[in-house]
């Protein structure tokens, strides 16, 4: 972290978002106990390896998830 002539710190510049970032479904660490309904939900919502299912619902990653939200900008700032 650095300061500026303020004295206000300023955290270092990061990674981007996908640095590191695995493709594919991924494999997760199961508790023992847990490890038969884990692979039950894998195999309804999977098809092979690394593939979804067809019929899973899946949300574009780019959707507006602030939409219908009000937001403090321009003209309404002031009201």
């Amino acid at each position: 972290m650095s300061k500026d002539q303020n004295g206000t710190f300023h955290p270092g510049k990061g990674k981007p978002s996908g640095a590191n970032k695995e493709e594919g479904l991924g494999l997760q660490a199961t508790p023992a106990e847990k490890l038969e309904e884990y692979l039950e939900i894998t195999d309804r919502y999977t098809n092979g390896e690394d593939q979804l299912a067809e019929d899973v619902p899946v949300r574009h990653p780019n959707r507006n998830t602030s939409k219908g939200e009000t937001t403090k900008t321009g003209e309404n700032y002031n009201q």
